[in-house]
């Protein structure tokens, strides 16, 4: 779970310049959750989101691991 501050809010997320359908993720308040189910689907290492607000674009890396080695 990720939290935004200030007054912005989380209008739509992009992974490498794609979108990221809303249905793989929630928007609550100040707070993003990527599903699961989502991350699970990614191959392993970095990723680079981009949290697209009203009024900027937010950078967040992301490190998916395999866990069940």
């Amino acid at each position: 779970m990720l939290t935004v501050t200030g007054n912005d809010t989380v209008t739509s997320i992009k992974i490498g310049g794609t979108a990221v359908n809303a249905t793989n993720y929630t928007v609550v308040g100040d707070k993003v959750t990527l599903k699961k189910s989502y991350l699970g689907g990614l191959t392993v290492g970095e990723k680079t989101f981009s949290l697209l607000t009203g009024a900027t674009t937010l950078t967040v890396v992301v490190t998916v691991e395999d866990t069940t080695a």
